[in-house]
């Protein structure tokens, strides 16, 4: 299971993070979770950290009994965190193949511990985030060595969601933060936060904004806490909460599809993957008396094929888990607890194998990636208790 735990932190929902460049090396405040894309010579890698105050790290340490709470005293392997203001720095650093920093910029800045998306496109990165102070986002044409080609500012705006690039376009899913009182059944009061979305496209070449679409139907399903958008094509996009996965159409708004329709109440989704010709969604199947496996759904939609595949390893508290599209149709899962990282590769068929365990485990893995048969960890080392700083370790296996 991956750690969707929730820790209110400031009147709000928080998570983690570390970070400093510096000769090769990256140290700070991240977060424990990050986004890596591999590269012809390494990885990218997107993080957020915290810059705190030197009163904050001392408070941290050791909290006096009225001091204000915050982020450095969430547990490390807290996610999903929600800040009040954009106090998270979103990161970018490109790791070469031994696991030091080539370089490192800085995309934007975000109240949301989650990573940043970041793609690339024939040699160009692609990437977007929140801007310091402002109610704007910014989305970003990047060289492989961190020169900014050019850069879109949209207002009224939080949050860069995800990002799809083809030949011509740059589509981005942008939304603003809206909350709803809620009267309890006891009486009380409590807060619904959920995002409201818009589709834009840019022109790959110059940045210059195409289309701005609001997005009906993933607003009204964004309120059932549907989350986590997943662009697919430059015209459709998925959805999903622990019980349904939805996809939509960008300009086909009055309804959505749900693609998980077949599968049993006894499934919660942890994990959707897409692309333009197969979806999959990695899941915990309960199967009575608190028995729990992983179970991979996979739909080839462009050849008919499906299947439901059980993903050979056992569930523990605090477990990690990523998948990914390969080559040739087959599925990596990535599945990470204290002790090791474990690596299955499932086919066409369903058959699934465990290609690799790595017992090398420092941290709750922050991110992975699975390419070309190499397998792309990076861990924080050195963030063992509130206030400490910690080092961002990469390593290729």
């Amino acid at each position: 299971m991956n750690y969707f735990s929730k820790i209110i932190l400031i009147a709000s929902l928080i998570s983690i993070c570390t970070d400093a460049s510096a000769q090769g090396l990256a140290e700070g405040y991240f977060t424990s979770e990050a986004l890596l894309v591999p590269t012809a010579n390494g990885s990218l890698v997107s993080i957020k950290k915290y810059n705190p105050t030197q009163a904050e790290i001392d408070n941290a340490g050791k909290p006096s009994r009225n001091s204000p709470m915050n982020y450095l005293m969430a547990p490390y392997d807290a996610c999903n965190i929600s800040m009040y203001s954009k106090d998270f720095e979103s990161k970018l650093y490109s790791f070469d193949n031994k696991g030091k920093v080539s370089w490192d910029m800085t995309i934007g800045y975000s109240n949301k511990s989650v990573t940043s998306p970041v793609k690339i496109y024939k040699d160009h990165i692609y990437t977007g985030e929140g801007i310091k102070d402002k109610e704007q986002v910014m989305v970003q044409k990047v060289d492989m060595d961190g020169k900014i080609i050019w850069k879109a500012v949209l207002d009224s705006l939080e949050n860069v969601n995800d990002i799809y690039v083809d030949s011509a376009r740059v589509s981005v899913l942008v939304s603003f933060d809206i909350s709803k009182k809620i009267t309890n059944n006891n009486g009380t009061f409590s807060e619904h936060v959920y995002p409201i979305y818009f589709f834009v496209q840019f022109d790959i070449y110059t940045g210059k904004r195409i289309v701005k679409l609001y997005q009906n139907m993933a607003n009204y399903l964004s309120s059932l806490d549907f989350k986590d958008p997943l662009i697919n094509t430059d015209f459709s996009y998925y959805m999903n909460n622990s019980d349904s996965a939805a996809f939509m159409r960008v300009d086909k708004q009055e309804a959505a599809s749900i693609v998980s329709q077949d599968m049993s109440r006894n499934h919660s989704i942890i994990q959707l993957k897409a692309g333009t010709e197969s979806y999959h969604l990695l899941t915990l199947l309960s199967s009575g008396r608190n028995k729990k496996t992983y179970s991979l759904i996979s739909d080839f939609y462009g050849k008919e094929k499906k299947y439901e595949a059980e993903i050979p390893v056992p569930v523990k508290g605090g477990d990690r888990s990523f998948i990914y599209l390969t080559a040739g149709d087959t599925i990596a899962t990535v599945i990470s607890n204290a002790k090791n990282i474990n690596v299955f590769y499932t086919d066409i068929t369903g058959k699934t194998w465990l290609y690799k365990r790595i017992d090398e485990v420092i941290s709750p893995v922050a991110g992975t990636a699975v390419s070309n048969g190499k397998t792309y960890i990076l861990q924080v080392e050195g963030r063992v208790k509130p206030g400490v700083v910690g080092k961002l370790k990469f390593d290729l296996y």
